[in-house]
């Protein structure tokens, strides 16, 4: 059977990866079209990864779901990043998120947020030091490679929160995405309507999304008086990964209670870490210790309900 022959196709994960057309192409308009090579990159490592891990079984198939993966992983990487380190992204999340802990549906951690994560401290001057200005106004890059050689210097909306200093973008800009940012994080818009779409065609539970952003909101409210939680929740990477890491079948829990715990925990350590550590963005991190702690809270909840129903 040829290579690329060797798909198992889920309608679910074609749903997610329709999802993220807008998302991609919008990427496209403000870094150029190199934001689509490094999603082209992180897709071929992806399933190259996969493939050499089913390539011998019986039967093997590479799931859907490594195209969401790989996609996702390289979506939340700056415009700039060299493309082997989108490769090394995507190589990290099929291999040691999925394939180690026996393939798609077994892997405990969202494989996206840990390649992510990987990256993140393995590379933190490629992750965190230079952002690319976005292209403004018609066509923006869609007639260009990449977004050329201004770069800022801790430009994000999220840094310049965390340092105190003025915000150089409104909350219009914020809205819209036309702001500095990673591939698929700046417009909180495309996002947005993206969950509707996964909600509505049942592809995500809404549970999560709305917990985990109102548990953004709160908590930043008490850790950050005097600022508006919605910069918060639109910029960097959480409502991103609210829409498309919390919701991850396999990663979050499956008991409604247990649920809405693990979103309460997901926003609460997203902004603790933001607020006290030297990291920028903590969504990644809060969302790897809520998969795996809720493991054990689940447990607890069970020995609660059994308690429960035997008295």
């Amino acid at each position: 059977m040829p290579m690329f022959d060797r798909i198992l196709k889920q309608t679910i994960m074609n749903r997610v990866l329709y999802s993220l057309i807008p998302v991609m192409c919008f990427a496209i308009y403000l870094f150029g079209w190199r934001a689509l090579a490094v999603v082209v990159v992180a897709n071929l490592a992806g399933y190259l990864t996969e493939y050499l891990f089913i390539r011998n079984k019986k039967g093997g198939k590479v799931s859907m779901a490594c195209f969401v993966t790989s996609s996702l992983v390289a979506l939340t990487l700056p415009p700039s990043i060299p493309l082997w380190i989108a490769a090394v992204s995507a190589i990290i999340s099929i291999a040691f998120g999925k394939m180690v802990f026996g393939g798609f549906g077994t892997n405990p951690f969202n494989p996206a947020i840990l390649g992510r994560t990987f990256v993140y401290i393995t590379f933190p001057n490629q992750m965190t030091v230079s952002w690319t200005n976005p292209f403004q106004g018609f066509p923006g890059g869609l007639l260009q490679w990449s977004g050329g050689k201004v770069m800022e210097t801790g430009a994000t909306i999220l840094n310049q929160l965390r340092l105190g200093k003025e915000i150089s973008f409104g909350m219009l800009d914020t809205f819209l995405g036309t702001e500095t940012g990673s591939l698929g994080e700046t417009s909180a818009l495309l996002i947005i309507l993206a969950a509707i779409y996964l909600i509505v065609s049942k592809t995500a539970k809404w549970q999560p999304m709305l917990g985990t952003a109102l548990s953004v909101l709160i908590f930043n409210f008490i850790f950050y008086p005097g600022s508006n939680p919605l910069f918060f929740l639109l910029s960097g990477g959480a409502l991103f990964g609210i829409v498309y890491m919390t919701t991850d079948p396999v990663s979050q829990p499956k008991g409604k209670l247990a649920l809405w715990i693990y979103a309460v925990l997901v926003g609460f350590l997203t902004v603790f870490i933001r607020r006290f550590s030297l990291f920028a963005e903590g969504f990644m991190f809060a969302l790897l210790l809520a998969n795996s702690v809720m493991p054990l809270i689940e447990y607890g909840l069970e020995r609660i309900q059994s308690k429960g129903v035997k008295a």
